[in-house]
């Protein structure tokens, strides 16, 4: 059984009333309607899934008694159970690596997503930097002119030349990925990642057809040395890297290895995304050079946003393209719609302009954030093992099990919500991480990880005896 796969397929499957056979059966009828589940696909064993949702055999037995019935699954002796040829089904989807939204009652504490917390000094800012966005009627398909010039301005100081020509706007880091996906990638072609890495990139990536290719992250980010053998084997089209406060890890590339990098980037010719979303948010020490500065010539993409520096809700991203590039991409962003909100980018022009105060304030805010849970795991959970990161939003946790995918979905009955690590792996990953952000309000902390503990003891208890329903 892929734990993993149908942790996330089922994990809202208790919501509701009524007896869990019969939410389980409505949860697998779900997910062969929304087409995630192919005609003759197999379902997981009977005592398999009892202990991947915590349940007892009987109840998945019952539920799949049910969905025979109803037509929606066969059941052979030899050949296991398996999705009905003629169950009824929606067109083929992927299965995203995205978390789901669980439908939970009550307080809830969400540690699936990592965005800053928006306070009233920060929303009036906003509207008072919204101002001159009315002033005209026109469309920037590849992003308002002052704001291209400013971030321009803002990588030359950074060490790497630009111009406003080099940068494009687009609808957050997500979009100028899933953009830069659509220029470079076809069906079938190989896609270099690092492992583990940001479930959205690999969601992209799989949607534009790629074969997808694993660079191990180590303690101090992806080696110079296996990615530029990796870039040999497999001859990838594409490739993606997040050198600074990496998701999730929190690693930081060294200097010299951003140096190899580049250059095995320029010499394979290979178009490289270097993701920097998270180069603002450094706590004790600036950020090293972009990759991009040792090879300022070589088609290597930088990815910016104001998501994970000021507020997820504004939703402006950006690229800086190579100037060998900027016609293609250019050309796709503007075939991809007119143009990115005004409103969203005089703020971001305006909020830009002062990028020092900017970074202060965020170091400020999730600073004390970082240290409390932190020190909360230890109290409470010192068995989970992380290493508290230099800057980014994230504790790359350790559990002492291999069946962490399990455990999130014992979590979301305490109203916790997680995301096992497992799922950011291109390849296969040890079932055993958990990615905690520390962006939630440091005052609810303390109740967020009292939940965490028992849902865990839940979970330790319950471990190698039978599961009531």
């Amino acid at each position: 059984m892929d734990a993993l796969r149908w942790s996330a397929l089922l994990s809202g499957w208790r919501a509701g009333d009524g007896p869990l056979y019969d939410l389980l059966a409505e949860a697998v009828r779900a997910v062969i309607r929304s087409g995630q589940l192919l005609p003759a696909e197999p379902l997981p064993a009977e005592r398999a899934l009892a202990g991947l949702l915590g349940i007892s055999r009987s109840t998945v037995v019952a539920a799949y008694d049910a969905l025979e019935g109803g037509g929606w699954i066969t059941r052979k002796r030899g050949s296991g159970t398996r999705v009905a040829a003629g169950a009824p089904r929606g067109a083929n989807l992927l299965a995203l690596r995205t978390p789901s939204v669980l439908a939970q009652g009550g307080e809830e504490f969400d540690f699936t997503i990592a965005v800053p917390l928006l306070h009233d000094t920060q929303r009036q800012e906003m509207r008072e930097a919204a101002l001159d966005a009315f002033e005209e009627s026109l469309y920037y398909p590849l992003g308002l002119p002052d704001l291209r010039a400013l971030l321009a301005e803002i990588y030359t100081q950074g060490g790497l030349p630009t111009t406003p020509e080099m940068v494009l706007i687009t609808s957050g880091a997500q979009g100028a990925i899933s953009l830069l996906a659509n220029v470079f990638l076809r069906p079938r072609d190989r896609m270099l990642l690092e492992t583990p890495t940001y479930f959205g990139a690999i969601d992209a990536f799989r949607a534009a057809g790629a074969e997808t290719v694993g660079v191990p992250v180590t303690a101090q980010g992806v080696e110079a040395v296996a990615f530029a053998g990796a870039v040999k084997q497999h001859s990838p089209r594409l490739a993606f890297l997040t050198p600074t406060f990496q998701n999730p890890t929190g690693t930081v590339m060294p200097i010299r290895a951003r140096e190899k990098i580049a250059a095995a980037v320029a010499d394979a010719n290979l178009p490289t995304i270097e993701d920097d979303t998270l180069i603002d948010l450094g706590f004790e020490t600036a950020a090293p050079p972009r990759i991009s500065t040792f090879a300022p010539d070589a088609p290597i993409f930088n990815v910016g946003s104001l998501s994970k520096l000021y507020w997820a809700g504004l939703r402006v991203g950006w690229v800086r393209v190579p100037a060998a590039h900027a016609g293609p991409v250019g050309q796709a962003r503007t075939l991809s719609d007119f143009g990115s909100s005004l409103p969203g980018q005089h703020i971001a022009l305006n909020l830009l302009q002062d990028l020092p105060r900017l970074r202060q304030q965020r170091r400020e805010a999730v600073t004390p954030a970082r240290d409390l849970l932190a020190e909360l795991l230890r109290l409470h959970l010192p068995e989970w093992r992380f290493t508290v990161p230099g800057g980014g939003q994230f504790l790359w946790v350790k559990l002492p099990t291999r069946q962490t995918s399990a455990f999130t979905l014992c979590a979301a009955r305490y109203g916790v919500r997680l995301f096992p690590g497992a799922s950011m792996g291109v390849d296969t990953l040890p079932d055993s991480f958990l990615r905690l952000p520390f962006t939630l309000d440091p005052a609810r902390l303390p109740e967020a990880v009292l939940r965490l503990k028992a849902a865990w003891d839940e979970f330790q208890s319950r471990q190698g005896r039978e599961r009531l329903a």
